[in-house]
C-alpha cells in the first residue's frame, strides 16, 4: 500500500462538506453488476467518512464548543469506548470492529442503517405472517403530497406530521375504523429527493378485516374483487372501497395541514394515494426498496445510479454525490439529517409488536447487538486505531483479517506505520484524511472486485 494508494491529505484542506476549492474530482460514484460483500463494505465506510466530515463542519459552522456533538454519526466507528477489537464470525467468515460507539442513526449512517433495516425487515415479515394468521388482511396503503425544489426538509416534515395526525382524528376515522375491521398498522417514513426536491411519503400496513374491500377505483381492481367473493363485478357496486375514504380524508388532512393548494387538487387525487390489498411480505417491502431508503447493501451501490436518479435519489446517494465534490448535495444531506434526527423511520400502532410477539429495542440497541459466535482475530491499540480511523483504512483491515487473520493486520499496521512515518501527525490525524483515504481504498476495492469477475467469467467460459 502506497502513500498514493491512501490519498493521504494535507492539514490545510478543508474537512469535507466545508468551503473549499481544493475538493478533485475523480471516479464517478460507485455503480455494481453483482453483490460484492467487501466492494459495498468499503463503500459504506466511504460514506461514513463523507457523512462525519460534513455533520463536524456543521458543527464548526454552529460555533459548537465541541463540534462533534451535533450529531451521533459523527462519532459512530471513529471514537473507541472500550479497547477496539477486530473479531471474526464463526458463521459467516466475516470480520468487524468491537469497541466502538454506534450511533444507531437508521437515517444518517450508511454503517449502521444496514443492520437496523435488515431486523426491521424481518419484524415487518413476522408481522404480516401474524396478520394472515389471525384472519386479518394486510393493506398496503401509500400516501404522499404536492412539493417543490423550494421546500425545507423539516417543513415538509413538519406539514407531513400534521396531516396524519388529521388523517386519523374525530368521529369519522372511529367510523371508519369499525368498517374496516382495523386492527393496527405499521408505517414507515421514507424521504428521497429528485428534481422536486425533498419528497417525503409513507408506506403503511393497516391490518383490517378480511372483508374489507382495499380498492375498486380501477377495472383491474374491480376483476380482482369480484373473482375474490365469486360474484360478477356489477355485485360491487353497493360496496365501498377503502381506497375512496382514504383519499377523501387524506386530502381534508393535507388541506388543514397547508400541504394542498386548490390548483393540484386534480393530480393529488390521481396520485397522493395507492391502496393495495392482500400485500404479502415481499410486495411491501420490494415497494421500499424501490423507494431506495432501506440501505441494505445491495441498494447502496445503487443509491447515486443515474437510475436511482430517475426516480429520486436515496440521501446516501446525496453522500455520494458530496464524496465527489458536489458542495450543493452536501448541504442538502446536512439540512436533511438535522430535520430527520430522533424521528423514527418505522412506528407501530400502540401494543401491536407485542400481539406479534416482537420484543421492542431501540434502533442503537439493534445495531449494537452482536448475536454472532466470533473468534478474536487482533486487539488495537490507541495509536493502532488513530492509524486505521486517519487513513480510512477500516475496510482494508478487515479485509487483512479475512485474508491472514493476526498476520494479515499486523502486516496492514506496518505499512500504515511507514506511512505515517513520512509525514507530520497532522497531516493525516483530520476528517478530511480519513475521508480520502476511505474513497481511495473504495476504488482500489473496485478494481479488485472487476478483475475477481473477469477471472471468474474466463474460468466460466469453454
Amino acid at each position: 500500500m502506497s502513500d498514493a494508494q491512501v490519498g493521504v491529505r494535507t492539514p490545510h484542506q478543508a474537512p469535507p462538506g466545508a468551503d473549499s476549492e481544493e475538493y478533485a474530482k475523480s471516479s464517478p460514484p460507485l455503480q455494481t453488476k453483482s453483490f460484492d460483500g467487501r466492494l459495498i463494505r468499503a463503500e459504506r465506510y466511504w460514506l461514513l467518512a463523507v457523512a462525519r466530515g460534513l455533520l463536524f463542519t456543521e458543527g464548526r459552522r454552529q460555533k459548537l464548543d465541541f463540534p462533534n456533538q451535533i450529531h451521533a454519526t459523527t462519532k459512530c466507528k471513529y471514537i473507541h469506548r472500550a479497547q477496539v477489537k477486530i473479531m471474526k464470525s464463526k458463521e459467516f467468515d466475516k470480520a468487524f470492529f468491537t469497541g466502538l460507539v454506534t450511533c444507531g442513526s437508521v437515517w444518517s449512517c450508511p454503517a449502521c442503517s444496514v443492520k437496523i433495516q435488515e431486523r426491521r425487515r424481518l419484524e415487518i415479515a413476522q408481522g404480516i405472517d401474524w396478520a394472515y394468521e389471525n384472519g386479518l388482511q394486510p393493506v398496503m396503503v401509500t400516501l404522499t403530497f404536492p412539493h417543490t425544489r423550494w421546500d425545507s426538509v423539516q417543513g415538509l416534515l413538519d406539514g407531513q406530521k400534521e396531516a396524519l395526525t388529521r388523517l386519523r382524528k374525530g368521529a369519522a376515522w372511529d367510523r371508519f375504523k369499525e368498517y374496516s375491521g382495523y386492527e393496527g398498522l405499521i408505517r414507515a417514513l421514507e424521504l428521497t429527493f429528485g428534481d422536486n426536491g425533498p419528497h417525503p411519503h409513507t408506506h403503511e400496513l393497516w391490518f383490517v378485516s378480511r372483508d374489507a374491500v382495499a380498492d375498486l377505483s380501477t377495472d383491474e381492481a374491480r376483476a380482482f374483487e369480484a373473482k375474490k367473493r365469486g360474484c360478477s363485478i356489477s355485485d360491487l357496486d353497493h360496496l365501498v372501497d377503502m381506497k375512496t375514504e382514504v383519499i377523501k380524508r387524506w386530502e381534508t388532512a393535507c388541506r388543514a395541514a397547508g400541504m394542498l393548494d386548490d390548483d393540484k387538487v386534480a393530480a393529488f387525487r390521481k396520485h397522493a394515494v395507492d391502496v393495495k390489498g392482500w400485500c404479502s411480505a415481499s410486495e411491501y417491502l420490494a415497494k421500499m426498496d424501490d423507494a431506495k431508503h432501506w440501505g441494505i447493501d445491495r441498494e447502496l451501490a445503487k443509491a447515486s445510479s443515474k437510475a436511482g436518479k430517475a426516480k429520486g435519489m436515496h440521501p446516501f446517494g446525496l453522500l455520494a454525490e458530496a464524496g465527489e465534490g458536489n458542495k450543493k448535495a452536501g448541504y442538502r444531506f446536512v439540512e436533511y439529517s438535522m430535520a430527520v434526527k430522533g424521528r423514527a423511520q418505522l412506528f407501530w400502532s400502540r401494543g401491536l409488536k407485542k400481539r406479534v410477539g416482537i420484543v421492542e429495542k431501540t434502533d442503537t440497541e439493534v445495531a449494537e447487538e452482536e448475536t454472532d459466535k466470533a473468534d478474536l482475530m487482533s486487539l488495537l491499540n490507541d495509536q493502532d486505531w488513530i492509524l486505521i480511523r486517519s487513513f480510512g483504512a477500516h475496510a482494508k483491515m478487515l479485509d487483512a483479517a479475512e485474508d491472514g487473520g493476526w498476520a494479515g493486520i499486523q502486516e496492514a499496521l506496518r505499512v500504515l506505520r511507514q506511512m505515517a512515518a513520512k509525514i507530520q501527525p497532522q497531516a493525516y490525524s483530520n476528517l478530511a484524511s480519513e475521508q480520502e483515504g476511505a474513497k481511495v481504498l473504495k476504488t482500489a476495492q473496485l478494481g479488485d472486485s472487476r478483475r475477481r469477475r473477469r477471472t471468474q467469467d474466463a474460468e466460466l467460459t469453454p
